[in-house]
């Protein structure tokens, strides 16, 4: 790199948290290609240090090798959370090239039996750590390619869920506060290994759409929705045959989201929204 880039190596190496802000507030093909060339011992320290979001979108643009040398170097916790924002063809392509042991290990993270919630949740919905200014999460999500549905889940430093963010609300009070200033902590993470009857069961769904998902040490793993909860319970009655992506619940879910994406694209007009109520 030359020495005027301002994600010189140098700036890699010596602020590898200041360089992931710088990362992760470009476009993902354009940071990928400030970073094919930079050895993999400054990278990840840089990834390691990046909102997981935006640094899987980054490594989705860099070569599988590269991907395969950096896994190795995160922090267990890390290596996962980015391995399940993967597209699954991409997530198989790279359990394929990493080392034996750390493969195996992530592989079984990913395996539940279809009776419990691990096995129906989304791992795309994206998280985000507490200290980061909603204004800056919100540019982030501007650059999703598809909608996500309407909350967000607020992570620690150790990927452990911290609370839920409904989009709505990041919207309307952005000006000023963090992620975490905005967050419902009381909402508790549902066990990966819960069973599907049991989940049904919680309290916290008459709050939110999507529950945040947890492995056993607490880490977060992704995310149900009531739609999707709805449909798996219902895949398990005698005579179902409705498909899940046609449920009401699942319309419902759709049209929700495209509305939670309509907000942001208003907001990145640089018009205000009407204060609540």
């Amino acid at each position: 790199m030359r020495p005027h880039n301002p994600l010189s190596l140098d700036f890699l190496a010596s602020k590898p948290e200041a360089a992931a802000r710088v990362l992760q507030s470009l476009e993902a093909e354009q940071a990928a290609r400030y970073l094919e060339a930079v050895p993999v011992r400054l990278l990840a320290p840089v990834l390691e240090r990046a909102e997981v979001w935006p640094a899987a979108r980054i490594l989705d643009q860099l070569p599988l090798e590269q991907n395969g040398a950096v896994f190795p170097r995160l922090p267990y916790p890390t290596a996962a959370a980015l391995l399940r924002l993967q597209q699954p063809a991409r997530r198989e392509a790279l359990l394929g090239v990493l080392p034996g042991p750390l493969a195996r290990a992530l592989a079984r993270a990913l395996a539940y039996p279809d009776t419990t919630v691990g096995a129906w949740m989304d791992m795309s919905t994206p998280c985000f750590h507490p200290d980061l200014p909603a204004r800056e999460c919100l540019a982030l999500l501007r650059k999703a390619p598809a909608p996500f549905g309407g909350d967000l889940v607020v992570v620690d430093q150790g990927h452990r869920v911290l609370g839920i963010l409904p989009l709505d609300r990041l919207v309307r009070e952005a000006n000023g506060a963090r992620v975490g200033d905005l967050m419902d902590s009381a909402a508790a993470p549902l066990p990966a290994e819960m069973s599907l009857d049991m989940a049904a069961r919680r309290a916290d769904w008459h709050r939110h759409g999507a529950l945040p998902v947890r492995h056993g040490n607490g880490t977060y793993l992704g995310t149900l929705s009531r739609a999707t909860l709805h449909g798996a319970l219902a895949r398990r009655r005698p005579g179902a045959t409705e498909p899940l992506g046609d449920s009401l619940p699942a319309h419902l879910a759709r049209a929700m989201a495209s509305t939670l994406r309509g907000l942001l694209m208003f907001t990145a007009s640089g018009r205000r929204l009407p204060p609540a109520g």
